[in-house]
């Protein structure tokens, strides 16, 4: 049996498919002269089916439609051939007029609500994306440990220590349409780094979110409420669970334009270990309020912003603080050395931490300072395309801690390479 040729002429001799194929120019050279003949026109379909030759079938098939515009079976025959092309979103067109002829029958409008479906399946875009990395990570300073002894410090402190260590990151997240208006959007991240030196900083972090996406029917505005779970541990021990949730709401102002108030809540839970024999302290509820911005300068330039103010309610007053931070960041793609899709991404900001409380250095001294600190980040990532959805990513951040309590006095430097890639 000879592959790729319908069940009829698989049945038949080579020379059918000659004959067919003889008989099938003969009608279109007739067309030519008469296009509007229905006869000629559905023996050119039959013929152009059997032979697979589903352009010419459709060609057909849309001379009919052109003479007979309300005509609910040609639509829907058009939109089967369309999808026998995998041609979906053509498909979709005809469908989309077929159900809005008063004449339709109910057959015909359950048959055309399937096929839209079908072809509305196979045009959407996979609810699921992706983003992984695995690499190395070197730090000037990984303890962020100060370079110098306060005239005001109680006690000596930690130096700095360089380190470096292995990573691995991954997001998986998925926004699966319900409706025109109603999505569910879901991610979950993981991250783990194990530190050559100071082991006590190995870090792993799980989080996991899902909520609702509600879009207005000009999808300019969208309301996101979400619930969230995350972990922390350090130095190989459990450190830190939280859960708690948030909402989100995003105006779109202009294509690629949006600002999006947010509000975050976490219960968090701080364990000791020996490592940390008074992380308990830190238990308590953080808030978040926030804006996030993007706008999109052009094909190649996309610049982001936030502000945040956190509020961190611990259950030692020293550990609990007001935060306003600000960043901004832009993602800029260019082609170089003959490849394509080349970006790099500078970045900055600048936070504010006001303390609530007098740590226990400063109260052993009966000293009543309350600790404040100003961070100031920047930094860039560049990344280099390998293949399709595949890159090196390397990364350098510069970062400077200035404290009025001279053991919180650091800076660092990060240098950060490995592949990544996305879906």
């Amino acid at each position: 049996m000879a592959a790729g040729l319908s069940p009829g002429l698989a049945q038949g001799a080579v020379g059918d498919s000659a004959s067919l194929q003889a008989e099938l120019d003969k009608i279109y050279q007739s067309l030519l002269v008469d296009p509007s003949d229905a006869k000629l026109n559905r023996r050119m379909i039959d013929i152009a089916v059997q032979l697979q030759d589903y352009d010419a079938a459709i060609g057909a098939v849309e001379r009919l439609i052109f003479y007979d515009p309300t005509n609910a079976a040609l639509q829907l025959e058009a939109a089967r051939l369309y999808m026998q092309i995998e041609s979906y979103a053509a498909a979709a067109g005809y469908l989309k007029e077929a159900v809005a002829l008063p004449g339709l029958t109910a057959e015909q409008r359950a048959d055309a609500t399937t096929l839209l479906a079908k072809a509305n399946r196979a045009t959407r875009p996979s609810p699921w994306s992706g983003f992984g990395q695995v690499g190395m990570r070197y730090q000037t300073n990984a303890n962020h440990g100060s370079v110098a002894l306060g005239l005001s410090e109680p006690f000596p402190f930690e130096k700095p220590t360089a380190d470096w260590n292995t990573f691995a990151l991954g997001t998986l997240g998925l926004a699966e349409p319900v409706d025109d208006n109603l999505s569910i959007e879901a991610s979950v991240s993981g991250y783990y780094a194990d530190q050559q030196i100071v082991d006590r900083l190995d870090l792993g972090f799980a989080e996991g979110i899902v909520g609702p996406r509600i879009t207005n029917d000009d999808g300019t505005l969208s309301l996101k409420p979400y619930g969230l779970v995350q972990g922390i541990s350090l130095g190989e021990a459990p450190y830190q669970f939280a859960y708690g949730g948030g909402a989100l709401v995003r105006w779109t102002f202009a294509d690629g334009w949006w600002i999006e108030p947010q509000y975050e809540y976490k219960d968090r839970t701080y364990y000791n270990t020996d490592d940390y024999p008074e992380a308990t302290d830190q238990t308590g509820i953080f808030n978040t309020y926030a804006v996030n911005m993007n706008g999109q300068v052009t094909d190649q330039i996309v610049w982001s912003g936030r502000f945040a103010f956190h509020q961190n309610d611990a259950a030692a007053s020293y550990q609990s603080y007001d935060q306003y931070v600000a960043t901004i960041a832009f993602d800029i793609g260019f082609d170089l050395f003959g490849i394509e899709d080349w970006s790099v991404s500078p970045f900055a900001s600048y936070s504010y931490t006001d303390f609530k409380g007098i740590a226990p250095p400063e109260k052993y001294a009966s000293l009543d300072t309350r600790r404040n600190d100003r961070l100031w980040i920047v930094g860039a990532n560049l990344e280099i395309p390998l293949r399709e959805k595949i890159a090196l990513g390397l990364a350098i951040e510069y970062s400077k801690n200035i404290s009025n309590l001279d053991r919180d006095d650091y800076e660092d430097l990060k240098v950060v390479i490995g592949p990544q890639g996305r879906f």
